[in-house]
């Protein structure tokens, strides 16, 4: 059976055979696309999240809480140095460290740290995981998982917003839009979640303000990544709660802070240096080509 990488090296060669007609120049060429793009595609397919990362909760009728953070290993490698922690009604609550997590290897971590719940409502919930690849260094991950659950009553937030994400050759921009889809004003509380490694100015600590009927609020966040982070795309997560008529609403708001270009990302950039050298070295065969000089035109 014919391989993806066997056909896709038969469809760059038709390729430069249509753009090359001279048979050694177009084999060099498809040679040279072919071993671009082989690295290019598991590139790709690394980024990948390996780590499955679920949440199970429950909660009984007095309001006690117990949680359980399943991790789950579907890659092929291992992941070295896990740091789960809880995000909860604005609280944090860190958990045990493993050490390693192998293939198809998963493991669950129990966590009744939240605090008891008395207003009717939803309540939100995050995990956040940070792994290494490798088990002395290699690649900094975070994984952000999120869930909820309802006390007693399901209820709707009117509260709904969006995260999106600008950045320069200093910081990531994170513009927040909120909306208030009712006719009544909600005093709102806000916690923007980071992963390990990302910090803010402006929104270190919780945020409240009123929303009116109707309103919508616009603002900006700069988020500054350390220095030694190699990952240029992070989770974030902005949670928006309010109370009404002795009832707990809340919303989450996920989006992705970026240090890097939407088209461009730091793993690439290996590839892009090849491709680059690819170009040159078939203008230089293509320009020894254009030189030669037929015997046809030699008689003449």
């Amino acid at each position: 059976m014919i391989t993806i990488f066997e056909l896709s090296f038969i469809n760059v060669k038709i390729v430069f055979m249509f753009c090359y007609p001279d048979q050694k120049l177009s084999f060099l060429a498809g040679i040279m696309m072919f071993v671009v793009l082989a690295g290019i595609v598991p590139a790709g397919h690394a980024q990948a999240e390996p780590l499955k990362v679920s949440i199970q909760s429950e909660v009984d009728d007095a309001g006690n809480v117990k949680l359980v953070l399943t991790l789950k290993n579907l890659g092929s490698r291992p992941v070295y140095h896990i740091h789960p922690m809880f995000h909860f009604h604005h609280s944090m609550s860190t958990m045990s460290k493993i050490i390693r997590l192998n293939p198809g290897q998963s493991i669950a971590l129990e966590n009744d740290r939240h605090p008891p719940v008395m207003r009717v409502g939803r309540y939100p919930l995050t995990a956040m995981v940070e792994y290494w690849t490798l088990p002395d260094g290699g690649i900094k991950q975070s994984v952000l998982a999120t869930d909820s659950f309802f006390f007693k009553e399901p209820v709707e937030s009117k509260v709904e917003g969006s995260l999106e994400a600008t950045t320069n050759s200093e910081f990531s921009i994170l513009k927040v839009l909120l909306q208030n889809r009712s006719e009544s004003f909600k005093n709102i509380r806000m916690t923007l979640l980071l992963p390990p490694g990302l910090e803010t100015e402006e929104f270190k600590e919780m945020m409240g303000f009123t929303l009116r009927g109707g309103d919508e609020k616009n603002f900006t966040v700069r988020v500054f990544r350390s220095e030694d982070h190699e990952q240029d795309r992070f989770p974030v997560r902005l949670m928006i709660e309010y109370g009404e008529m002795l009832k707990h609403y809340s919303r989450e708001i996920n989006g992705t802070v970026r240090f890097s270009p939407g088209w461009y990302s730091m793993e690439y950039w290996p590839h892009f240096t090849a491709l680059a050298l690819m170009v040159l070295v078939l203008l230089g065969y293509y320009y020894r080509a254009s030189l030669k000089i037929s015997p046809e035109k030699i008689t003449e």
